[in-house]
């Protein structure tokens, strides 16, 4: 990080419970050393403009007592939503899922060495977070990929290998006194001599910007005091541009395999944390998107969660991502992301693209001959249909989808398929068989341990009680609908139990809990943008008298 930087880019606040301020000191201690600017206030302070919203970063230490802490948990919260959010494990617990415990730095074992590995990876990964920028938008701008000849080549790739590789040696200085002495062995005569070196063999003149950026990378290459970087910084100093890179790109190549790693893990953790924490296992799949753009499965799963999150333009998003970016990968990938988007057009309203899609899937997977993914396609155009009135036309589809979901075995389609066939089955006014069709989905989702199909077969036996007359067992079926919902974050789910509950409140005369439960949904469906489910519910809530506030809320 340059030196002339300001304070205020390098400032970190701490955030912690008071018990553990013991524990805290040595940190802040340490974090000064490395060269950070250090809040941390008494334990429990509220967050203020001069203190974390003027910090670079928030370093929430996770103990016990932090988790317990209603202050440290709100500040962490607040931290995750500005972007500002560094978690550190400075005792054993289990930190809550949403506020960083994925990708949290464990220093539970950490005795306050700042020469200690894991205290050294911190300070890295803070340098790298708060510095924003690997190469510099003016060298990125300037006349160097404009050159001819495999000289220029080599200065921009020796340039892009450098800002990548040899991170460690930027941290020495701080706890290695003898290396920061041997640092400052690196003259600008020095530099100015491998400069005109590189320049030399580029055969053309380098403008202002690229010449700086150069020079910083060649300042960083030559502090270097051990590994690759050390290795190439020698084979330069004699002129051996070809051994320089060559030591640098091999040292590259093992960090491409280090981030290989790194998205698998990802990935495992997002199946792990699919089926019931739908945060982790989006935080999961966003970061292995991110390092592996072209990974096409993070981005179908992920366009699979932001659907149950009620996210739909997002999860549009990733499925367009991958039907746009398929060329050269299975048919099958295209064809899943063509059913995700006919979904998302049937739930925004959108028919017409939504059978556009889903027209173009089904002739998709009849050509490749996935059973599973025509099943996938029959089950969202039946729900078109249904959608459309078209109740009988619906029922068709469904039953096709069963039964190819049956023929290929797919215990989670036939689930899908048997809820949507007791939904046509109640409109029609056939309670119990219904009933049956949402208690086979039910056993299908307990065998599978598939929260979010048991959240909608038991919301759904809530209809059935409903339409019986049974109010009581209506309402306890959607209640526990509802907090299955929430602990999955399914917002759809969450939104139509709640409509129902305000229904279900009306019918029985309570107008005080209708109206907020029905203002409630109308709220979850208006942050997932489906308007025509919003200004239903407007109309319900006018029916009972509710009258807008000028906030927007009703009373």
């Amino acid at each position: 990080m340059p030196d002339d930087q300001p304070v205020s880019g390098r400032r970190l606040h701490l955030v912690y419970a008071g018990a553990s301020r013991d524990l805290v000191a040595p940190l802040a201690r340490a974090l000064e050393a490395a060269g950070f600017a250090v809040d941390w206030p008494p334990a429990g302070s509220t967050v203020t403009a001069d203190g974390a919203d003027a910090a670079a970063a928030v370093i929430v230490c996770w103990t016990p007592a932090a988790i317990a802490s209603d202050a440290v948990n709100l500040q962490a919260a607040r931290a995750r939503k500005a972007g500002k959010l560094v978690p550190i494990l400075l005792a054993p617990c289990a930190p809550p899922a949403n506020l960083g415990r994925l990708g949290i730095s464990d220093l539970s074992g950490w005795r306050g060495d700042p020469g200690d590995p894991d205290f050294l990876a911190l300070v890295q990964s803070i340098h790298a977070r708060l510095s924003g920028r690997i190469l510099s938008v003016e060298f990125w701008r300037s006349h160097l990929f404009s050159w001819g000849g495999a000289g220029a080549l080599s200065v921009v790739a020796l340039t892009v290998v450098i800002n990548f590789g040899g991170l460690k040696q930027a941290f020495d200085g701080v706890f290695n006194p003898a290396a920061s002495e041997r640092a400052l062995t690196v003259t600008d005569a020095k530099v100015d001599e491998v400069l005109e070196l590189l320049k030399g063999k580029s055969g053309k003149p380098l403008d202002a910007g690229a010449e700086t950026v150069l020079r910083e990378s060649i300042e960083r290459l030559l502090s270097a005091q051990d590994g690759a970087s050390r290795s190439a910084a020698n084979k330069l100093k004699k002129g051996d541009l070809d051994g320089a890179i060559a030591e640098l790109q091999s040292a590259a190549e093992e960090g491409e395999k280090a981030v290989a790693r790194q998205v698998e893990t990802l990935k495992d953790i997002g199946a792990l944390a699919y089926p019931e924490r739908t945060l982790e296992a989006v935080e999961a799949y966003e970061r292995a998107a991110q390092l592996a753009p072209g990974d096409l499965d993070s981005r179908l799963l992920l366009g699979e969660l932001y659907v149950r999150l009620g996210h739909f333009d997002k999860a549009k998003e990733a499925y367009l991502f991958v039907s746009e970016n398929s060329a050269g990968a299975e048919d099958r990938v295209r064809a899943t992301a063509l059913t995700g988007l006919g979904f998302v057009a049937v739930k925004r309203g959108e028919l017409g693209e939504a059978e556009r899609y889903l027209n173009q899937t089904v002739a998709l997977n009849e050509e490749i001959g996935d059973v599973e993914g025509q099943a996938a396609a029959y089950a969202e155009l039946g729900l078109l249909r249904q959608t459309s009135g078209d109740l009988k036309g619906a029922e068709k589809l469904f039953k096709r989808s069963l039964e190819l979901f049956l023929k290929s075995d797919n215990l989670t389609g036939q689930g899908v398929a048997h809820l949507r066939i007791g939904n046509v089955e109640l409109r029609r006014g056939d309670p119990d068989a219904a009933e049956k069709s949402f208690n086979q989905t039910l056993a299908i989702s307990r065998k599978l341990e598939d929260s979010e199909g048991r959240a909608e077969a038991i919301g759904s036996l809530g209809d059935v009680a409903s339409a019986r007359g049974d109010a009581a067992a209506a309402r306890t079926l959607y209640l526990e609908s509802l907090e299955l919902a929430r602990q999955i974050s399914a917002q759809e789910i969450q939104a139509y139990n709640l409509t129902a509950l305000g229904e279900l409140a009306a019918e029985t005369g309570d107008k005080a809990e209708a109206i907020k439960r029905l203002q409630d949904a109308r709220e979850l469906y208006r942050m997932m943008g489906l308007t025509g489910d919003v200004l239903d519910l407007e109309r319900q809530l006018k029916d009972l008298g509710a009258t807008p506030s000028p906030e927007g809320a009703d009373n």
